[in-house]
């Protein structure tokens, strides 16, 4: 490192510190505070916590410091929320006031400083974009138009979702290696989910794990989580005056963003368009989801970067935590052969044996029903949801939130803390045809996060 920089930072540093303690020592607002470790000037309770603040870690800390803590972390506040009731307040109840988005430097580049929908501040335009990915995403009518969307190719009728599974099947029973030295199943599921969506997106697939475009889109998309992912808890953004040394590390988020936006729009976005003026859609043909993005576009409700990063947020969000979750449900049926067996018992007795089950089949299946709610419990794709924020002072569990807090919900502990669950390290679905029968998709029980309604997830 260039020795004067070194210098200069250094000096910067020791300014900060000796300013920070006068400046809480003579002024600030006094909060009554959520408990928590003491923090010390600048580092606040990075030294002793340092980066690692996983769903386990943030457990053990509740158990110390209560079901509502505060962590100082450089110059950021994170409060970490325990128990069902604060999850509520923060979810629901004061979903507005919590329903913010923080943001860092890293998270910046790749949503334009908040262009998307997921990263955006709570407001006119989330409610905007949100009005907008309404009709595409968030409607049983067309959910239930994609699900029947024959696929032509196929000389016999069956739906496009429930078709792509059906192949997945087939291609792991028609590969040898599947019964003798085993095989990576996340790749083919992979390739079902971007099918899937993209069929969803842009009325596209791809036809193997071999296709080149396929191939760049999962690396890229791979190397994008991998980058944010590892900045979540970074010095870099808890204390901006050490930001100089992350110039390298953010030129490749940059990088790897400008690909990415590049590649959404020459390879789908552009195609979509020149179809649009060269075919358009009659009355009977169901648009795909960048067909309606497109059209509030053109309207002028939002623009062009708003669409690249709302393709951005899915690709990410929609593709991966999905895989995560199907991964998770394979690995513990393959863990508890019993489990396994019941299951196939009950699909045996109540559809048949040679029945290819479809998406309404599953409301008739108890047991697979409870095997899905229990999946999620035990493996949870997002152990602390995307992080919240109040954009003003708040109060929550009977203290004083400053404005702009990061606010983490623990929804993994939510769901296997022993006070609130039976043997919660367990994987057993039966728990969800006994003693807790009554947690339902539709309900309001905010130790299971996955089945409860929410403003903002």
């Amino acid at each position: 490192m260039d020795p004067v920089l070194l210098q200069k930072t250094l000096f910067a540093l020791f300014l900060a510190i000796v300013t920070a303690i006068i400046v809480s020592k003579l002024r600030g607002k006094k909060f009554k505070l959520p408990p928590g470790p003491l923090p010390v000037p600048i580092f606040g309770n990075w030294l002793e916590v340092g980066d690692d603040l996983n769903h386990g870690n943030l457990a053990e800390l509740a158990k110390k410091f209560g079901d509502i803590f505060l962590l100082r972390m450089g110059q950021r506040n994170l409060v970490v929320v325990s128990s069902p009731e604060l999850a509520k307040e923060v979810l629901l109840t004061q979903g507005v006031e919590f329903g913010s988005r923080t943001r860092n430097v890293v998270f910046d580049i790749f949503t334009g400083k908040g262009q998307d929908m997921v990263f955006t501040v709570y407001g006119e335009h989330w409610r905007k974009i949100r009005r907008i990915m309404t009709v595409p995403f968030f409607t049983n009518k067309v959910v239930q138009q994609y699900r029947s969307n024959l696929i032509r190719a196929q000389t016999f009728a069956r739906h496009a979702w429930e078709e792509e599974a059906a192949r997945v099947v087939d291609d792991v029973k028609n590969n040898p290696e599947a019964s003798t030295t085993g095989i990576v199943l996340r790749r083919r599921l992979q390739l079902m989910m971007y099918n899937n969506m993209y069929r969803i997106m842009f009325d596209r697939g791809f036809e193997s794990e071999d296709d080149p475009l396929f191939n760049k889109l999962k690396a890229l998309n791979g190397k994008r989580s991998r980058l944010a992912q590892s900045f979540e808890y970074n010095y870099g953004d808890f204390i901006p005056i050490l930001r100089p040394f992350l110039r390298g590390y953010l030129k490749i988020c940059k990088e790897v963003k400008e690909r990415r936006l590049q590649l959404f729009k020459d390879y789908f976005i552009e195609e979509r368009k020149k179809l649009a003026r060269t075919k358009p859609p009659s009355n009977n043909e169901l648009k795909c989801a960048i067909d309606h993005i497109l059209d509030a576009q053109q309207k002028g409700e939002i623009s062009e970067d708003n669409v690249l990063y709302i393709v951005e947020n899915i690709n990410v969000a929609a593709i991966e935590t999905t895989l995560w979750s199907i991964e998770w449900a394979i690995a513990e049926l393959v863990n508890h052969p019993e489990v396994q067996k019941k299951l196939r018992q009950e699909l045996d007795m109540v559809l048949g044996k040679e029945h290819q089950i479809t998406e309404p089949d599953t409301h008739k299946l108890p047991y697979l029903q409870a095997v899905i709610k229990e999946t999620p419990r035990l493996r949870m794709a997002i152990p602390l949801l995307v992080p919240h924020m109040n954009l003003y002072d708040a109060k929550l569990g009977g203290y004083e939130i400053p404005a702009e807090s990061k606010v983490l919900v623990n929804a993994w502990w939510l769901a296997n803390n022993p006070a609130q669950w039976k043997n919660p390290e367990e994987f057993r679905p039966e728990r969800f045809l006994e003693e807790e029968s009554h947690v339902e998709p539709s309900g309001n029980d905010f130790r299971h996060y996955t089945i409860v309604l929410k403003p903002r997830a």
